[in-house]
Parts: structure tokens; sequence; C-alpha cells
């Protein structure tokens, strides 16, 4: 039995030809945008945003629209929506350096864990445009948090130069080198910064660190300026705190610890320093109290779990002073004090 073959006919072909065109067309333009539909009724989003969003519904394909709307869902803290507005435009025009700095600060702004996408976005910025310090030194700040100093030196060294970035080029290059133990440089460094911008606050903070740590009497003096020129900084009014500590002027410290723990209710160290000054007056329940807070936002903190065992064998309650001892050295097996606590109540 002979079977007949029938081929479509010219017509027939043009009709499929057109409809594998348009098919690849629509494909096309799925593919190269991929941006978020938000209509511009939908009153869960801001009016500047709707605004945009028609905009982009009538011309889906124009990426500067799409940077404009992540630009203002970065303004207004949503990182996430930023970022697929970044991405979209970049996926429409991946030459533009500025879309790729963007979305790259968008996820340090939400502290993504996605840390080589950010690095990359940097990278390709600078590839883009050579000449961009902003990128730059957003790209070494990365690098110095990946504990990366070399690589954050390199992209720092030629920003000293620049005027709008020498003294917090200066500022990180000087964090680089401590953080490698290389106090000598850091302090150099340091003063470079200042030399630059006497009124740069990091580098104001660095210096009284500096002075702290190797007892200098003008420390004071530094760290009065740090608190002068940002009174709302938790880390300046803790670092005059610890300096008061350290001059026993307790009753200012416990005020200036209490000051960074009303700014920055997480702040570890302010509860824990002010445990530790109000045990020095025997105040142990309250020392123990201040001590619980410490362990509230830190459980292994075995600093604390040490001087809550003090404080407990102060008050007579040696099984709860032991237990906490061991608490603390199951933590850190290290701590001379909880090893000395052990020792005493045996």
């Amino acid at each position: 039995m002979r079977v007949r073959v029938r081929f479509p006919s010219r017509a027939q072909m043009m009709k499929i030809v057109l409809s594998i065109v348009l098919i690849a067309v629509l494909s096309c333009n799925s593919n190269r945008n991929s941006g978020r539909f938000i209509s511009e009724t939908d009153t869960t989003f801001s009016e500047e945003i709707r605004g945009i969003s028609l905009k982009i519904n009538n011309n889906p394909n124009d990426a500067e629209l799409y940077y404009k709307r992540a630009n203002t869902f970065y303004f207004e803290k949503k990182y996430n929506d930023a970022i697929l507005d970044f991405e979209t435009a970049i996926s429409i025009n991946p030459k533009q350096a500025l879309y790729h700095y963007k979305c790259a600060e968008s996820l340090i702004s939400m502290d993504s864990t996605n840390s080589n996408k950010t690095k990359e976005h940097l990278i390709q910025a600078i590839k883009i445009k050579s000449d961009y310090p902003e990128a730059s030194f957003l790209l070494a700040k990365y690098y110095l948090a990946r504990q990366e100093y070399d690589k954050s030196i390199d992209l720092l060294n030629p920003l000293t130069d620049q005027i709008d970035f020498s003294d917090d080029a200066y500022v990180l290059i000087s964090i680089a080198f401590k953080e490698q133990k290389d106090t000598v440089s850091a302090q150099k460094v340091i003063e470079n910064a200042l030399l630059k911008n006497p009124e740069n606050f990091n580098a104001v903070m660095q210096k009284t660190l500096f002075l702290y740590h190797s007892n200098d009497p003008m420390t004071e003096q530094w760290a009065s300026k740090a608190v002068r020129m940002n009174e709302f900084n938790d880390e300046a009014l803790y670092t005059y705190a610890l300096v008061m500590q350290q001059k026993e002027k307790y009753a200012v410290a416990i005020e200036y610890y209490d000051r960074a723990i009303k700014i920055n209710p997480n702040h570890i160290l302010a509860h824990y320093n002010i445990a530790v000054i109000q045990s020095l007056f025997d105040n142990y329940e309250e020392s123990i109290d201040w001590c619980n807070k410490t362990l509230d936002l830190e459980s292994t903190n075995a600093n604390a779990h040490c001087l809550i065992g003090y404080n407990q064998e102060k008050l007579g309650n040696k099984k709860a002073a032991l237990l906490s001892y061991k608490t603390a050295l199951s933590i850190n097996p290290s701590l001379e004090l909880a090893k000395e606590g052990m020792k005493s109540i045996h």
C-alpha cells in the first residue's frame, strides 16, 4: 500500500515561518526582560514607585527606568526589590557601570550572604569604567571585611591622592595594618588621615583607640572629641566610658555605657562592663543581673559566666558559683579567672 505524503502549501508554509519568527521574538523579549511587573494601581507601593512602574509597563525594555525604580526602592530600604530591578537593568544594558555598582551596594546594605555576587558586580563596574573611585573604595571595604588585606590596600593606595576619598582611604589602610598586628604602620597611616581631614570621625576614633591601648594621657581628650563629633554614635560613647573606667571614674563610665546601650541595645561589652563595675562596688546581685543581660545577647560569653560565678561566690552560693565557673571553662578552657574561682571553692 502506497502512503501519500501531503506537503503544506506555500501559504501554509508562510504561516508556519511567521509563527516561528513571532515565537522567537517573544522568547527573546521574555529572556531580555525578566523584570518584576508592578501595577501602577497597586497601592502597597509608594506613589513614586507606582509612577515609575507605569512608565516601565509602557516601555518594558528601558534599562534606565528599572534603574530609577531600583534606586527608589534602595532609598526606601527595600533592598530585595532594589536588587531585582538593578539586575533587570543590567540584563538589558550590561555595560552600564553604575548599575553594577548600585546592585553591589544594595547587596551590602541587606547584609547579603552572596558575597561573591557583590564582588563580581564591583569588579565588573571597574572593568567597564576604570576610573571609578566609588566602586574601588567599596571593593576595598569588601576585601578588608574578607581579611584580604593586600587586595584592599592595592585598591586604596591610588585613592589617597583623590580629594574626596583620601582621608577615608587612609583610615581603611590603617585598619588593614592594625588587623595584621602592624600597629606602628597603622598609627603612621592614621596620622595621614588626620592631616588630610582633622574632622574625620573614623580617624579620630582610631586615634583614640591607639592612645587608649598605649595608656597615653591624651586619650581622654581624643575620646571626648569623638563624642562631641557624634554624640549619638554608640562606639564613641562606649570608648569614652572605657576611658573613664580606666581612670576609675566609675559613675561617669556607667553613665556613658548606659547612653551607648540606649542607642544600641545589643552592645554586648557595654552591658558586661556595667556588670564589672557593679561587682567592684559589691553590688553582686545587680552585677548578676547585668551579666544575664549580657548572656541574653551572647549566651557563649565566657567572661559573663565567670563573673556570675564570682558574684555567686561572694554571696555565699558556692554550688551556683561552681556551676557558672564550669560553664565559663566549657566555653573557654583557658580562662584563668574561672580556673582560680574553681580552686578557691575547692
